[in-house]
């Protein structure tokens, strides 16, 4: 395993983690894009509208429409119309879903915990940086 190559080494921690994530949201009937949403909310204060999820997500408007209807249908977000500003809809946790967002931010902190215990502080401050290096170059990478 240790002669794999950087790549390869990504993409099987990334698997990894989003293996154990899928599990641990199953239990609340949420997907990996179902949590980055609920984040996104809680990020903005609890509620946006479905334009700026599009834009957080990178993703198109029908599939944002698809993930909040069935986020809806299971309690997690309520939506309605903007009175401002009849296009957009505007999207909000609930009690529930902002519960879970709590269960799930502790889960991954305890995971991150696990993942780097044997690693030193220097070591991961180091790795933090191999990454967001790793990350900048390949989106200055425009393929000829």
């Amino acid at each position: 395993m240790k002669n794999r190559d950087i790549g390869y080494l990504i993409k099987a921690v990334n698997d990894k983690l989003k293996a154990k994530g899928d599990a641990h949201l199953k239990k609340h009937h949420l997907t990996f894009s179902q949590i980055r949403v609920l984040a996104f909310l809680n990020n903005c204060g609890g509620q946006a509208t479905q334009k700026e999820i599009e834009a957080f997500l990178n993703v198109s408007h029908p599939t944002v429409v698809g993930i909040v209807t069935r986020m809806e249908q299971n309690g997690h977000v309520i939506s309605w119309k903007d009175a401002k500003d009849r296009r957009n809809k505007i999207v909000q946790m609930t009690d529930q879903s902002i519960s879970i967002s709590r269960d799930i931010e502790n889960r991954v902190r305890a995971d991150e915990q696990i993942m780097l215990q044997s690693l030193s502080q220097e070591d991961i401050q180091t790795f933090i940086r191999c990454l967001n290096t790793v990350y900048d170059n390949l989106e200055q990478y425009e393929p000829e």
